[in-house]
């Protein structure tokens, strides 16, 4: 009897020492810790809380600041004063809602040579709302009707010596109402010039190249990625002395609040076009941040893009604001006069169909 428990000793505990997590058994070697999903969810099960926000239907409701009015059927306009929640200031924003499935209207990018303010663009196309669209011409790629106007010649902002950014992605068109917002590559956030920014440019620039779409417009910074909030992280807040550096400095440029224009679009294919003032007593303006937060908010787009803003920020709407110029926010260049405006190239316009 002895002998044989001695047997089943020497024939099972090897089986037994190796079930039971021997080192010669990789299969259960336990796996290295997930990395956590982070804000912009990079890896592991963690789940960022903006996917929370997918699908989501969001449109503010007249009150709390907001009125809400219709300027034709399948076009909203929505205007909002007060101080805001999202930046703690006071504010004055306004946005036109278009909806895309609507055969009565038509979506364009303008190119006007000379500049021309964006009063004229909206009286001389007829338009039912226009807003101010980019940079300048030698940082961005800009295509209308088909043609190049400018392929981001500059691998600097103008002068500045300040590396060119400002092309990350960009709005594209067919001139009919299939509109998308497309990043051109892999966004770098937070936001710094690689060493090698002028092959960033070039990729961007064959990027741009190679697409087929009637209507292009170049810009920066992505805001809205697929609900993912990429704008909020755009700046690095290890940067101190943000305010010393250039005012092209995207550090500097998108950090400091001042008024903004955005386009966006929504996951039931509705065209945002919004713009905020600044610089003034009853409008504050908002950084690349708080415009993300605030976009996120009040409308919930699944993609969204920063334009040019600033002094050119101005948007004309059919029907409503001056009675002359149809301009409804209050431009700060002219010191809140909506019959003046800074003349810009390139416009967005709504227009009725033909």
């Amino acid at each position: 009897m002895k002998r044989r428990s001695l047997y089943y000793i020497a024939v099972f505990l090897p089986l037994l020492v190796w079930s039971c997590g021997g080192k010669d058994n990789p299969d259960l070697i336990p796996p290295p810790p997930s990395p956590s999903g982070g804000e912009q969810g990079g890896g592991g099960d963690e789940t960022p809380a903006w996917e929370a926000n997918r699908g989501k239907v969001v449109r503010p409701n007249s009150g709390n600041g907001w009125t809400v009015s219709s300027v034709r059927e399948g076009i909203t306009y929505y205007a909002y004063s007060g101080k805001d929640v999202v930046t703690g200031v006071s504010q004055e924003a306004f946005a036109v809602d278009l909806d895309l499935s609507n055969p009565k209207y038509t979506v364009a990018l303008t190119y006007t040579s000379p500049a021309a303010v964006t009063s004229d663009v909206h009286k001389n196309n007829h338009a039912i709302a226009t807003v101010n669209a980019g940079y300048e011409a030698g940082s961005i790629f800009i295509r209308v009707g088909g043609s190049t106007k400018s392929a981001i010649p500059n691998t600097q902002i103008s002068t500045t010596g300040v590396p060119n950014w400002k092309s990350e992605a960009a709005f594209f068109c067919d001139g009919v109402r299939n509109v998308s917002i497309t990043k051109a590559g892999d966004l770098i956030r937070p936001y710094k010039a690689p060493d090698d920014y002028q092959a960033l440019v070039t990729k961007q620039r064959n990027f741009y190249m190679q697409r087929t779409d009637k209507y292009l417009i170049s810009s920066a910074p992505m805001l809205l990625d697929d609900y993912n909030p990429v704008g909020e992280t755009f700046i690095d807040n290890s940067v101190n002395n943000w305010s010393s550096l250039n005012s092209e400095h995207p550090q500097h440029h998108q950090r400091k609040r001042h008024p903004r224009t955005a386009v966006a679009l929504t996951h039931d294919n509705h065209l945002i076009l919004f713009v905020v003032d600044g610089r003034t007593n009853i409008s504050n303006g908002m950084s690349a941040k708080e415009l993300t937060q605030f976009l996120v908010k009040y409308f919930n787009p699944q993609y969204a893009l920063n334009m040019d803003g600033g002094g050119s920020t101005a948007m004309c709407v059919e029907g409503l604001g001056n009675s002359e110029t149809h301009v409804v926010n209050k431009p700060c260049d002219t010191g809140g006069r909506e019959d003046k405006q800074r003349a810009r190239d390139t416009h967005f316009v709504i227009l009725e169909a033909q």
